[in-house]
């Protein structure tokens, strides 16, 4: 019965939105730095807004449903119409997976029409289904690295055009966009930039352009790669432009800049490279030469980047003039 009463609610959702023309801590706006390219700024580079649902975040969610720091909780799993079992939903090497007793396996595309159902405490009705209305696969920006699976989550709002909104809305023009990726078993400290490992049963949203997507676009996911912790959070600090490692962030949206890594999976875009901005590991820039915004003043002493290379920490960033 529990499940029958949600399975009208996702068919008004499916219903609403097949009228329609389908035609990154972290998350906040200002913590986000354009990937090295034009000026024209593709979703992924650039993004939309955090994950949320009703103004509550949902960036953070424990698949067992304990509830995340908004009070925000999974609270149920449904299939797609038409298949039945007890499908439970789960995260695995980075992706959304839904598994039965029977030893049956939805993933990627399988899983569109799949609603997760959420509980937040300023929601006093029925849980909130949001359901699965797209799936692609987009290319990693690290050599190698396999296709990233992103997803168009969807719930239903009165208030929105169309009456479903993206979970990623920001400046979302095209509802059914996948703008979210998914991230197993970590999440991270908006303030601090700092990665939360070793979080087994949670996952985290990472929205197009937020600072979380783009690590997994790098080939730094958690359970996608054999990255450390370490490894990951100097991504972060990288691409926050988190010079001091104390978490304030020295840039702003859509601001480009040329990146490499250590191990060599990721190149620069440029052909002709500008001024080394820094080399990061975990703690932050280990130095700094050219901020990539002009006129930058850190609020801490490092020194120039003259007798460092990449292969003194993870990531070595140069301004783009």
């Amino acid at each position: 019965m529990y499940k029958e009463t949600y399975r009208w609610i996702v068919g008004g959702v499916l219903a609403l939105a097949a009228g329609c023309d389908g035609g990154e801590l972290v998350e906040a706006d200002d913590d986000v730095a354009l990937r090295g390219g034009s000026y024209s700024c593709p979703p992924w580079k650039c993004g939309f807004n955090s994950a949320e649902v009703n103004g509550r975040s949902i960036r953070e969610l424990n698949l067992d449903g304990v509830a995340n720091a908004d009070g925000m909780k999974i609270v149920g799993f449904v299939a797609p119409l038409g298949l039945l079992g007890n499908y439970k939903l789960t995260v695995e090497g980075d992706e959304l997976i839904a598994r039965n007793g029977s030893g049956n396996t939805l993933r990627g595309a399988q899983l569109i029409g799949a609603t997760i159902l959420v509980q937040s405490p300023a929601l006093l009705s029925l849980p909130v289904p949001i359901t699965v209305l797209g799936y692609q696969e987009i290319d990693s920006w690290a050599a190698g690295a396999p296709k990233v699976p992103t997803y168009a989550l969807l719930y239903a709002d009165v208030a929105a055009l169309l009456g479903v909104r993206n979970v990623c809305n920001g400046d979302l023009l095209d509802t059914l966009a996948t703008a979210a990726t998914v991230i197993g078993g970590e999440t991270y400290d908006l303030e601090d930039k700092t990665v939360n490992a070793g979080q087994n049963r949670w996952l985290t949203i990472a929205c197009a352009g937020s600072a979380a997507a783009k690590m997994r676009l790098l080939g730094y996911g958690p359970q996608s790669s054999a990255t450390t912790p370490a490894q990951r959070q100097a991504t972060l600090k990288m691409i926050t432009a988190d010079y001091c490692g104390e978490g304030v962030s020295y840039t702003q949206n859509g601001t480009r800049l040329d990146w490499a890594n250590e191990s060599g999976t990721v190149v620069p875009d440029s052909a002709t490279l500008g001024d080394v901005e820094a080399v990061w590991n975990e703690e932050g820039a280990l130095c700094l030469g050219t901020p990539r915004i002009a006129g930058t003043i850190a609020d801490c002493s490092l020194p120039r980047c003259d007798r460092l290379s990449v292969a003194d920490g993870e990531w070595i960033t140069y301004a783009v003039p």
